[in-house]
C-alpha cells in the first residue's frame, strides 16, 4: 500500500517506527498494571504492606502473633492473614478488619483510596489501544495521520495522568500505613515501578508528537486524488 504525502513529509518511516515502539511499550505496561492478577501476586502489586497482629487463636497467650499483609493495585487488592488469603477484584478495594484481625483501635481501613483514580488506569488502557490502532493505519489513509497525531496527544495526557495518579496514591497509602495502628512495613512492587516507566515514556512521546503536531499545517489535508498525484511526482 502507498503512504500519504503528509506522512512522507511530516513523519517518515524511521520516526514512525520509533514512535510505534514507544506506543506499544507504553500500552503493554499499562495493560500489565491494569490486569486483575497484579494485585494477587505479592511482588507485582503497587504496594505490599506487612505487619503483625495478636493471634486470634491464642487470646490468653499474651505473646502470640500472626503476620498479615495487604497488597493493592488498580484492579483490586489482596489480604493475607497467616496462611489464608482473600482477594477483591475491584477498583474500590478496602481491606477487611475482620479478616486481618485488626485491633479495635485500628485506623488502617481509613487510608485506602476510593476507586475513581483507579478507574482511570483502565480508561487509559482502552484509549491507548484505540490510539495505537489509529496510528498503525494512519500512513495509508489520507487525512487519518492528522487525526492519529491529534488523538495521540489526548492519549498521552490520559496516560500521564493515570501513571502519576497511581504513583501519588501509592505514596499516600505508604505514608499513612507507616504510621497507622498497627504500623506496617512496605515493599515496593513492580506495578509501582512500571507506572514510573509509563510516565517516562509518555513524557518522551509528548515532546516528540507535540513537535510533529506543531509543524502540521493549519489547513485541511489534501484530498486523496491530490495526495496520490503528488506522490506519483516523487
Amino acid at each position: 500500500m502507498r503512504t500519504t504525502v503528509f506522512f512522507e513529509k511530516r513523519v517518515g518511516w524511521k520516526r514512525y517506527w520509533l514512535i510505534s515502539i514507544l506506543l506499544l511499550t507504553s500500552f503493554v505496561l499499562d495493560l500489565i498494571v491494569s490486569l486483575p492478577t497484579i494485585a494477587t501476586t505479592p511482588r507485582l502489586s503497587g504496594i505490599i504492606a506487612h505487619s503483625t497482629v495478636p493471634s486470634p487463636y491464642q487470646p490468653d497467650n499474651g505473646g502470640g502473633s500472626v503476620p498479615i499483609s495487604i497488597a493493592i493495585g488498580p484492579a483490586g487488592g489482596c489480604m493475607w492473614s497467616a496462611d489464608q488469603r482473600q482477594c477483591q477484584y475491584t477498583t474500590n478495594f478496602q481491606p477487611s478488619a475482620e479478616f486481618l484481625h485488626l485491633p479495635s483501635g485500628q485506623n488502617v481501613t481509613n487510608h485506602f483510596p476510593k476507586g475513581r483514580l483507579m478507574v482511570g488506569c483502565h480508561i487509559t488502557t482502552a484509549v491507548q489501544a484505540m490510539g495505537t490502532a489509529i496510528w498503525a493505519v494512519g500512513p495509508y489513509i489520507p487525512g487519518l495521520m492528522v487525526l492519529s497525531i491529534t488523538f495521540l496527544c489526548l492519549t498521552i495526557v490520559f496516560s500521564l495522568f493515570s501513571g502519576i495518579a497511581v504513583i501519588i496514591v501509592s505514596a499516600l497509602v505508604h505514608h499513612h500505613l507507616e504510621y497507622s495502628v498497627p504500623p506496617f512495613d512496605f515493599d515496593i512492587g513492580i506495578d509501582w515501578v512500571l507506572s514510573f516507566a509509563v510516565v517516562a515514556i509518555q513524557m518522551i512521546l509528548a515532546i516528540w508528537v507535540g513537535c510533529i503536531r506543531l509543524k502540521m499545517p493549519r489547513g485541511r489535508p489534501p484530498p486523496p486524488e491530490d495526495d496520490h498525484l503528488e506522490m506519483s511526482q516523487h
